[in-house]
């Protein structure tokens, strides 16, 4: 199996973090002014978020020390209190952790990244700094994908992308507060007595196709697959919460003129996870400003899941496979994910192009 070992490592490190996000979620939302910072874009960034980016890339320097890492988060302006508390979220972590130095023959720490002090943590959150680009292999790390979704105590999730020479070859998404026994659809693919109490993890190689697990046992993983339909009416959609993130306005025009009338609004890439399922059909992301770039972070993961069920992922307007080597940002305006087949997906993009062109 090609990126055999990276599969490994990507989804042991997805689930430790996926792990501490979820233990210290109420707590955090709890005392949100001590551990939630408001960034310079106005958007909030949590203990949970440094603490998980931190866990992630230190088991990939673990295990791949020469890789770089596109991360969301910076360490810049993090006094060392914040990251002495960061530093004990994670091992208090290890401590109810199944297994805090190994998991399936994964190093989480080793002789050159200990992860003991705040100088460890400050430096293993900033090797996230990398630029991206088309040659050579990078990861690309959302700690916390929906951060006012985790605030506000609902989905939000932790995703892992390896991207080689442009192309997203490996993902992987935990899902610490998704419960599919919710969806009457899934209940078959999701078997009996399953444990959702600390959600579930989804991943993907190119080429080898996409499974999921319950987070807790890490077993049975069982193949993902889009559902096809024929016609618009039928369809799904899956939309964010935040009416910051995307045009709601647009997105209910989009749905009008192609009949669809049921939506689901969820926070994070767990969205994608739920299309790769067959539980919704069209992911709708138009951007509020032409001028917005999306962050590779917020695809990533959701890219590998989404292809390798079967499904298509392009941009909002013209239809083009999304880029994932021009840098930390996607050259494109909006982003569709469907469940295709092709002419429902270029239907779809035609009626978003149509309605973001008649923009005054």
């Amino acid at each position: 199996m090609a990126f055999e070992r990276e599969l490994l490592v990507a989804t042991h490190a997805v689930r430790k973090a996926s792990f501490l996000t979820k233990r210290v979620q109420q707590s955090i939302i709890q005392h949100r002014n001590e551990t939630t910072i408001t960034k310079t874009d106005n958007s909030p960034v949590t203990m949970g978020d440094y603490a998980a980016q931190t866990i992630i890339i230190n088991t990939i320097k673990a295990n791949f020390p020469e890789d770089c890492v596109v991360g969301e988060e910076s360490a810049e302006g993090l006094d060392d209190n914040f990251l002495s508390s960061i530093l004990k979220e994670i091992q208090d972590n290890d401590k109810v952790y199944i297994d805090n130095k190994t998991d399936g023959d994964v190093a989480f720490t080793n002789e050159q990244f200990s992860l003991t002090s705040i100088e460890n943590v400050k430096q293993i959150i900033n090797f996230g700094d990398y630029k991206g680009g088309n040659k050579g292999r990078f990861w690309c790390l959302d700690p916390i994908d929906g951060t006012k979704g985790f605030l506000r105590g609902e989905q939000f999730a932790v995703c892992l992308a390896l991207i080689v020479d442009g192309v997203v070859k490996c993902g992987v998404i935990g899902c610490p507060n998704l419960k599919l026994s919710q969806y009457d659809n899934a209940r078959e693919q999701i078997g009996e007595n399953v444990d959702e109490s600390f959600g579930y993890i989804f991943r993907a190689v190119r080429g080898q196709g996409a499974a999921f697990t319950d987070t807790l046992s890490m077993a049975n993983w069982k193949p993902t697959h889009v559902r096809h339909l024929q016609d618009t009416k039928d369809m799904i959609t899956l939309e964010g919460v935040e009416k910051g993130h995307s045009s709601h306005d647009e997105q209910d025009e989009i749905k009008s003129r192609l009949n669809i009338t049921k939506s689901i609004h969820l926070d994070s890439q767990v969205k994608y996870c739920l299309l790769a399922m067959g539980l919704a059909d069209v992911y709708l992301r138009l951007p509020i400003k032409m001028s917005y770039q999306e962050k590779i972070w917020d695809h990533a993961a959701g890219n590998a899941i989404v292809l390798e069920s079967g499904g298509l992922h392009t941009d909002s307007l013209q239809n083009k496979t999304l880029n994932f080597s021009q840098g930390r940002t996607l050259l494109t305006k909006g982003v569709i994910a469907t469940s295709g087949p092709t002419k429902l997906h270029d239907l779809v993009v035609s009626t978003s192009n149509d309605v973001i062109s008649s923009r005054k």
